[in-house]
């Protein structure tokens, strides 16, 4: 009897596509290392209009309370190469799907769960409107 070979699905149908596709990914990310090397880095955001965040320095202490990390990962997100034009495209991706969203980001849902209201600016307004609905049913 012969048997037959089960063929699992995969994104790539063969391995030379599925390899030329790390190697685009690994060329791309090489291109991006090299370019942060190479281009000099910005001090102040001029279109955020705040001081860029400047690479730690480390210290033992710092290492092991996570600050380095942090700060290097502030720094990095500061200064990555052409981080003004992809911020300009997700503004602009933004805008452009903000206009086919039904309720943008104004939209505002009120749920009435029948809570107490806790306190704070109308302390009082959800107990009153509590009373009144049920005066309402009662008359």
């Amino acid at each position: 009897m012969e048997q037959k070979k089960k063929v699992k699905p995969s994104l790539f149908r063969n391995n030379t596509t599925g390899i030329a596709f790390i190697m685009l990914i690994i060329f791309c990310l090489a291109i991006m290392l090299f370019l942060s090397i190479i281009l000099p880095e910005k001090e102040i955001s001029e279109r955020e209009n705040r001081t860029l965040a400047k690479f730690p320095k480390f210290t033992v202490s710092s290492y092991f309370a996570g600050d380095f990390n942090r700060g290097i990962e502030d720094h990095y997100s500061d200064t990555f190469p052409f981080r003004d034009k992809f911020l300009n495209v997700n503004d602009k991706l933004t805008k452009l799907t903000s206009q086919f969203s039904s309720g943008g980001d104004d939209a505002i849902v009120v749920i009435q769960t029948g809570e107490r209201d806790l306190g704070g600016e109308g302390a009082g307004d959800a107990e009153k409107a509590q009373q009144e609905a049920e005066e309402e049913v009662t008359d």
